[in-house]
């Protein structure tokens, strides 16, 4: 009787568990982040046509007209028309077509003033020229005329062609929305609460079965299921990362790396040059664009690659010095934290520093436990960290401050010895070394000698202030209550690794905040070599308190759910108070096409560009566009373009002021609420 009523109450919880959540969807879908891009259009139209045409949005819940809006100062005959398409909700909603509207008797008129149409879906620009405008073809409709315009499509929907529907022009994809509505389903799990009451139902009824196989698992002297734990962490973690790596275009930075300092095309010398970051990366990236092609996606995969092998390796190295169910908590936040999945989805330096940073923690401390020099040891160690400091300036410091960690821990231990200390100190001369090519060709007169190197960042502020003090306060702790931490929260089994955790985390950032008032230095993005550690050491004191708590608590039986349960509400909590994404993104790319598309269509005139950076002339070929002549002053022409690549409004009209170009000659075609490209027309254009 017991089983045929587990399996009809097995049976009404799937079918609660489906129900639930297809309504709890259904009414927080809205609420789900970046699952549809942001929709922009911009119409420039002659000014005695504006009031004519109308712009309509086919939503979910209906058609919806668009107020469009426009700048009031220039005094050119051309005016551009703007709107982003939204319903008054925080996140776009779902579009399904765009239409403008014309009254009939007007409809040719206005078509033909019209000089462009340009819409931007996400960092996706569709384009539409005044011939492809005049060939659209309208339909009556209650005395006005609709065109739609057609070929809109972000990403194509196996769900919308599934279910028979017109595709929605801003999906941002079927995978990515998978992704999305788990995550969601995880994070806020306040949102399912019905849902989340059915899988604990399910959880209960299987509990002996659960226990039993985990039990197996246990006793099983293979590592299987250790090894499938991981690759399955890991795989969640590439995906998180491949996903939605290509929604937002390459920031300044990333073009810098590809373009300036990795372009196969170019001379080898030209990864040597940047003197804020030393040149492996560079060398790196040249290399796999060369085998992999020169390309935005192919770049960022390198990323990709990169923060997906952080992951092992930082299980890897606690497993190997702590605790294995720590190295697996702290990795599940790794692989599934937004701040690491940023910057492993942009073509830059900072998660390969991070990849780095823990392989060179590993093969150190091997030779800490081991106290053995050998070659192999030495070698192991040097490799790795000569690759860190080619990398970044902090892998200097993570040099100095293991350094002092293997001087003060062999003289606490009373192992110290002249020829250790000889030996090791030969090493780090070797990855000294490594680094003075870099050094001589660039960094000291380019950086060290070059008072506006880096000028951007700010002497230390309050944050940095309060944390180096909290640092000191909690070292000093830390040292009084060593003892007493020892014996209660931190087992022998990982001393050393948490010693050098806090050690090198800490002599790390009060190094670069020391130096930072007098040539700042101190930046957080920089100081994400340092997150591994922090993260291993929160790891494993939680995991100490959770099992001390569960021990006392709860019997054999329940604690492997409890030590569940707590773990993943331990994290929901991590992952809501403390995630920040890391990386960025310029609108370099969506400009360029706009610049590209526009001025092809008005190829008769005279056509330029304003060079407002000395790298922006390589830019363009990237993405593969044309890079239009530069404007020098006295030079004719019909219109100037102008992408504010990494510069805001107020930048551009001082330039614009330099060349004595006015105001009312500027129409704005808007990327989005924050960046436009200026179109600068001459008056002999009227």
């Amino acid at each position: 009787m017991k089983l045929p009523r587990n399996i009809i109450l097995i049976c009404c919880c799937i079918i609660g568990i489906c129900i639930s959540f297809i309504y709890s969807l259904k009414i927080n879908y809205n609420s789900i982040q970046d699952i549809k891009a942001n929709v922009h259009v911009n119409i420039e139209i002659n000014k005695l046509y504006e009031s004519f045409i109308t712009v309509i949005a086919r939503l979910e819940s209906g058609d919806i007209e668009l107020r469009l809006s426009r700048d009031n100062i220039n005094t050119l005959p051309m005016v551009v028309l703007y709107s982003k398409i939204d319903n008054g909700n925080p996140f776009p909603p779902f579009i399904r077509t765009l239409f403008f509207r014309i009254p009939k008797e007007s409809a040719n008129e206005t078509l033909d003033a019209i000089n462009g149409i340009s819409i931007f879906i996400g960092n996706k620009l569709f384009y539409f020229s005044h011939n492809d405008v005049m060939n659209l073809q309208g339909e009556e409709h209650n005395g006005f005329m609709l065109y739609e315009l057609r070929g809109l499509e972000y990403k194509k929907s196996f769900i919308s062609s599934l279910l028979k529907i017109h595709p929605w022009i801003n999906w941002y994809g079927d995978l990515n929305f998978t992704v999305k509505t788990i995550s969601y389903f995880i994070y806020h799990p306040d949102k399912f609460i019905i849902t989340w009451c059915f899988l604990f139902v399910i959880l209960i009824i299987f509990r002996n079965n659960i226990n039993n196989i985990y039990s197996v698992i246990i006793k099983q002297k293979t590592q299987l299921a250790e090894y499938a734990l991981l690759c399955f962490i890991a795989l969640t973690g590439f995906i998180l990362r491949i996903n939605g790596y290509d929604f937002h275009s390459s920031w300044y930075d990333e073009l810098y790396s590809s373009v300036i300092a990795s372009d196969p095309n170019k001379p080898f010398i030209n990864t040597f040059g940047d003197p804020g970051n030393p040149p492996f990366y560079f060398i790196l990236l040249r290399v796999w664009f060369i085998i992999f092609g020169w390309t935005e996606q192919s770049g960022r995969f390198l990323s990709i690659i990169t923060g997906t092998a952080a992951i092992i390796a930082l299980y890897i190295l606690i497993k190997r010095f702590a605790n294995k169910k720590a190295a697996f908590m702290a990795v599940l936040y790794m692989s599934v934290s937004e701040y690491f999945i940023g910057f492993s989805q942009e073509t830059r330096s900072y998660i390969l520093v991070v990849l780095l940073a823990v392989i060179s923690a590993d093969r150190f401390l091997i030779i800490i436990k081991n106290q053995n020099l050998t070659i192999k040891n030495l070698t192991g160690y040097i490799i790795p960290t000569i690759l860190l400091v080619n990398t970044h300036y902090y892998g200097i410091l993570m040099v100095f401050a293991s350094f002092l960690f293997f001087v003060i821990y062999l003289t606490n231990t009373k192992t110290l010895t002249k020829k250790k200390t000889i030996v090791f100190f030969a090493g780090n001369i070797i990855i000294a070394l490594s680094f003075l090519p870099y050094f001589f060709y660039t960094a000291l007169n380019k950086a060290l000698l070059d008072q506006n190197f880096n000028s951007w960042i700010q002497k230390p502020g309050r944050d940095f202030i309060y944390t180096a003090l909290v640092i000191v306060l909690l070292g000093a702790m830390y040292l009084y209550k060593r003892k007493f931490l020892y014996t209660t929260i931190i087992s022998s089994s990982c001393k050393i690794f948490i010693n050098y955790a806090l050690f090198i985390s800490s002599v790390i950032y009060l190094i670069a905040f020391s130096i930072s008032f007098y040539r700042p230095l101190l930046e957080r993005k920089y100081i994400i070599i340092l997150y591994p550690f922090i993260i291993a050491v929160v790891a494993l004191i939680l995991l100490k308190i959770i099992t001390i708590f569960i021990d006392k608590t709860f019997t054999n039986k329940a604690k492997l759910f409890t030590n569940i349960f707590i773990v993943f509400f331990v994290l929901l909590l991590i992952l809501n108070e403390l995630d920040e994404p890391g990386g960025g993104w310029d609108l370099y790319q969506e400009a360029q096409a706009y610049i590209s598309k526009d001025s092809d269509a008005n190829s008769q005139l005279i056509n330029m560009s304003i060079d407002h950076h000395s790298n922006v002339r390589s830019f363009a070929a990237f993405y593969g566009y044309k890079e239009l002549p530069f404007y020098k002053d006295g030079d004719k022409y019909n219109v100037i373009y102008f992408n504010p690549i990494h510069k805001n409004d107020d930048f551009i009209y001082s330039k614009l002021d330099e060349f004595g170009i006015k105001y009312n000659q500027i129409l704005k075609i808007r990327i989005n609420e924050q960046k436009n490209v200026f179109k600068i027309y001459s008056y002999d254009l009227e």
